[in-house]
């Protein structure tokens, strides 16, 4: 995609989530649905398969969102809706997860990529980091600096909702030992695509 400068915008964040790397792996796929999610209306898993002691994930998520007063002219049909592709490993040697998330709706008026690379933190063993990187790029003409900072402010939004629901999920789960899909499959040895999973 050919951009100037001015019609990009990029985002690095380090968050610490206060809570162990085992926890995030086991919860990763139950995220959704939480109160602080209500934009996430479905997801489904669309591929899953090991690559030795890695665990591939592609999912689906649709997304809803909101259209700014100023940029209702350029949506004929006032769809709010948005489809989003995450692709995710899970590293169980080197304890990483990693996801690589893109919309692939609404690309001539805007794209969003997001990188996100979970691991245990170097203070405490019962906290984990989570390295961000965001990039947004708008073709629209003349509109695009304007329309790529709206779409980057939102998300700086959601990434805030996005940590708080984290700690609803895991407190959710406190005490329980979750049944997540990776210890379903690393204990059955399954490699076929999971079931396609609705909130």
């Amino acid at each position: 995609m050919s951009n100037t400068a001015s019609n990009v915008k990029v985002y690095h964040e380090n968050a610490v989530l206060k809570f162990s790397w085992e926890d995030v792996v086991h919860l990763f796929w139950k995220r959704y649905p939480n109160p602080f999610a209500k934009h996430v209306l479905s997801e489904d898993v669309l591929q899953r398969k090991f690559i030795g002691k890695k665990l591939s994930t592609t999912r689906l998520l649709v997304k809803s969102g909101v259209i700014p007063k100023w940029g209702e002219f350029m949506f004929k049909d006032k769809s709010t809706r948005s489809y989003v592709v995450e692709d995710s490993v899970v590293d169980l040697e080197n304890k990483t997860i990693t996801t690589y998330t893109r919309n692939i709706s609404l690309t001539s008026y805007s794209f969003l990529e997001e990188k996100c690379t979970y691991k245990p933190s170097g203070d405490s063993r019962n906290w984990t980091v989570c390295e961000r990187s965001a990039r947004v790029a708008s073709p629209v003409k003349y509109l695009g600096p304007r329309v790529a900072q709206y779409v980057m402010s939102r998300y700086q939004s959601s990434v805030q909702r996005t940590d708080k629901g984290w700690d609803y999920v895991i407190k959710k789960f406190q005490g329980r030992q979750p049944n997540s899909v990776l210890t379903t499959l690393a204990r059955t040895g399954v490699h076929k695509p999971a079931k396609l999973v609705r909130p």
